[in-house]
């Protein structure tokens, strides 16, 4: 019987099947998050289970800093499993 792509790529950890995963795995910022904090922030990387975080202003990033382990915890819990351990915020640079 034909396996679904989704049970497929979760048994992968490498090349596209990685990055399709991740990409899901970004996406779970939106998620967890309020309203507010969702329109002053984005998630744009996961690397060695660390999520990269461009926030709005240099007080965003310093502000969400102070939520960083309840952060993980609900990232995780979202996930069913350890995808993050850290999270780094960066003001978003205007040119």
């Amino acid at each position: 019987m034909a396996e679904k792509l989704a049970d497929i790529l979760e048994g992968m950890n490498y090349g596209v099947a990685c990055s399709v995963k991740i990409c899901e795995q970004i996406t779970f910022w939106a998620e967890i998050v309020d309203d507010k904090v969702r329109k002053n922030s984005e998630a744009v990387k996961i690397k060695n289970k660390v999520l990269s975080v461009i926030t709005s202003s240099p007080a965003w990033a310093q502000e969400l800093t102070f939520l960083k382990v309840e952060l993980v915890k609900k990232f995780n819990e979202l996930a069913g499993k350890e995808v993050i351990i850290d999270i780094r915020f960066s003001p978003k640079l205007v040119s």
